[in-house]
């Protein structure tokens, strides 16, 4: 074989060897690339965090202060209790055939009343409506033992209570408790000529 041949052997085979590497890129064009997107997740939203105790503290600047006791503005019967007292020691007789025969009615009636209320709630409990006399307030106890020996010689049932008032504590005197309003009612009349007291009737909690 000559120079020439080999030549153009050596050269054929370089040829095809480019043409093996080259041209696949060349009918291929532009390659694409792929690349896998990640999409980016937002940051979580910060919680709104609660103060317990600011929320407490809120609670109890918007709630209303406790009352306290209540306190009545009203003015001790002492004075014409005493008065009465007075009156009755100088002119024990003064007092009306009609006037008298009121108070037996009323007494009599109220002993009877009592009785019967005795023995048939002997082992009741009063509800929360019964009914009561609000007789006086006085600030001195020798009138309140005086006022309730006098109603208890008539019959009448009689309790106390303190209460406030801007002068001081006083001792407000109650005729009852009853269930029957309209008794208690019908009893003012005699209570007034009995005490010389304006009593008038409300209604009472009574506790079991």
């Amino acid at each position: 074989m000559n120079s020439g041949f080999i030549n153009r052997l050596v050269g054929t085979s370089i040829v095809v060897i480019a043409a093996i590497v080259f041209i696949p890129n060349i009918l291929d064009g532009e390659k694409a690339h792929y690349k896998e997107g990640f999409k980016a997740i937002p940051e979580r939203s910060e919680f709104k965090t609660i103060d317990l105790q600011e929320s407490i503290d809120q609670q109890v600047a918007n709630t209303e202060p406790l009352k306290e006791d209540e306190i009545e503005d009203i003015q001790p019967d002492d004075a014409a209790f005493e008065q009465q007292n007075s009156s009755a020691e100088t002119d024990v007789t003064a007092q009306p055939a009609m006037v008298e025969a009121v108070i037996a009615d009323a007494k009599q009636g109220t002993v009877t009343t009592g009785q019967n209320n005795a023995t048939r709630n002997t082992n009741e409990n009063l509800t929360s409506m019964a009914y009561v006399i609000q007789l006086g307030s006085f600030s001195h106890a020798a009138n309140v033992k005086a006022l309730q020996a006098k109603l208890k010689t008539k019959g009448f049932k009689s309790f106390t209570r303190p209460i406030k008032t801007p002068n001081g504590t006083l001792t407000k005197v109650f005729v009852g408790p009853s269930l029957n309003k309209n008794e208690l009612q019908s009893q003012l009349p005699a209570l007034k000529e009995l005490t010389k007291l304006n009593g008038k009737v409300t209604q009472f909690e009574v506790t079991k």
